[in-house]
């Protein structure tokens, strides 16, 4: 049963189940109260509602496009992209899958899960039970992640204690707990650096981890992301497409806005369409990723879907689907996947990344040292001893263009769990143990298909030899 709550100009509160209107009800609170009666019931009434609706559904108003009245096309023919839940009395959505699986990255995750996931709970931290969660959670990153947390900082978001996962060079995210309000919670906030960095598979990984160990862990943020890196998809056309309905779901068009000079004065600065709002369960970024990078020339765009659990539950299998949830949020998102299927893989978008930081240091080195070039080549200094000269012994790249930002392989630092003593190996051992299974099962299915292709091989020689024989 897919259901909407719209607030009329009159003030009223509309109830429309599967698109169709049921009753206007004074309060917010009265429209809730009826789904969750025919959610918990389950039977007569909602089938009496059903039919009711049916009945009622040639002459009924299709619902509103917006709280401001009026309606859309696309909006009365809209489909239901998510179902309700009642989760402590509230009624929260649950994204649907469908779509291309391969059509987007996850660019920022935070998750959200109780202390004794990784340690026993206390009620107050002392400086040994801190060092011992810490150590823990530290090691359990290195094994899902391949990088742990490299140092200690000040509390964030509520929490007494955070810890820094990265380099001196890159942050890959945060790691807090600890706080009188936070419930014995730990948050873990990975940066689009750092899932970028992270080791191949990680996704699995860390969904075969939360399986075992936190189920119950909350995924409180998932940003998820295509990149179109030679501009098919802009933000003029994403613009045109919630125009004509395309960002239309559940019989609403959400809000959408303009952001940057280009829009009026097309100067090659950026410009970015948003659908949704800040405060919304769904934002949607189309932009120019290779405006903001630094590149006013590069036709890079990135179609970006940031999800909050405010209104809606993100489900674990998002680690593994993200393609499917990107595609299955608005409708204009299922048509641009169905005729555009390729996901470029990660090392073309670091690539790309690449070229523009070098790039970029390029531009701004040639416009800070031109002069002292030439200056010096006016007092007869060779090449060579202008690039040793302005280099001064160092050997560093720019923070933009070093390794470890894009593979954490190349992080050349000690985590905390390898500072603190021997590590907790029970969840290494766990994962290995699967990691194990999956390849034996890889294994014996690349024998299996061997064998199958010898067996076809063999029929086939056979009834060659037949037919000589005929």
């Amino acid at each position: 049963m897919g259901y909407e709550i719209v607030k009329t100009e009159s003030g009223k509160y509309t109830l429309y189940i599967d698109g169709c209107h049921i009753h206007d009800y004074s309060r917010r609170r009265d429209a809730v109260r009826r789904v969750r009666q025919l959610q918990e019931r389950g039977g007569a009434d909602a089938q009496t509602d059903s039919r009711a609706a049916a009945a009622v559904c040639a002459v009924a108003q299709p619902a509103p496009a917006s709280n401001t009245g009026g309606t859309d096309c696309a909006g009365q023919v809209s489909q239901s992209y998510s179902h309700t839940v009642m989760v402590r009395g509230k009624v929260k959505h649950i994204p649907l899958r469908r779509g291309v699986g391969t059509a987007a990255h996850i660019d920022t995750l935070t998750l959200t899960m109780r202390e004794d996931v990784f340690a026993e709970e206390v009620q107050v931290h002392t400086d040994e039970t801190k060092a011992t969660l810490a150590k823990s959670i530290s090691q359990t990153l290195h094994t899902l992640m391949g990088f742990g947390i490299y140092e200690e900082r000040n509390g964030i978001n509520g929490y007494k204690y955070s810890y820094r996962m990265g380099t001196d060079n890159a942050t890959y995210g945060i790691v807090a707990f600890g706080g009188t309000n936070q419930k014995g919670s730990v948050m873990i906030y990975f940066y689009g650096d750092g899932l970028t960095a992270a080791k191949d598979g990680w996704e699995t990984r860390l969904y075969n981890w939360l399986s075992a160990f936190a189920p119950y862990a909350t995924i409180t943020r998932c940003d998820l992301a295509h990149d179109f890196l030679d501009g098919g998809y802009t933000p003029d056309q994403a613009y045109q497409d919630w125009l004509g309905g395309g960002y239309t779901a559940n019989n609403r068009r959400p809000r959408a806005r303009k952001h940057g000079y280009d829009w009026l004065d097309d100067q090659r600065t950026g410009k970015t369409f948003y659908v949704g709002t800040p405060q919304s369960s769904r934002l949607l970024r189309v932009y120019e990723k290779g405006c903001e990078q630094g590149d006013y020339t590069s036709p890079w765009v990135r179609v970006e879907l940031q999800l909050r659990n405010r209104e809606i539950i993100i489900p674990h299998e998002i680690l593994l689907y993200p393609g499917e949830y990107l595609t299955g949020t608005y409708p204009a998102l299922a048509a641009l996947f169905a005729r555009y299927t390729h996901a470029p893989k990660k090392v073309e978008y670091i690539k790309k990344s690449v070229e523009i930081g070098l790039e970029h240091c390029v531009r701004y080195a040639s416009m800070q040292a031109s002069g002292t070039v030439n200056a010096l080549e006016a007092y007869g200094l060779a090449d060579h001893e202008i690039v040793k000269l302005l280099k001064g012994g160092k050997k560093k790249l720019p923070k933009r263009l070093r390794a470890d930002r894009y593979d954490c392989n190349h992080a050349d630092v000690i985590y905390l769990h390898e500072l603190l003593g021997k590590p907790d190996v029970a969840v290494k051992d766990y994962m290995d143990g699967l990691y194990r299974q999956e390849q034996a099962s890889k294994r014996q299915a690349y024998f299996d298909r061997l064998e199958q292709d010898a067996m076809q091989h063999r029929m086939s020689a056979d009834y060659q030899s037949f037919g000589r024989m005929l």
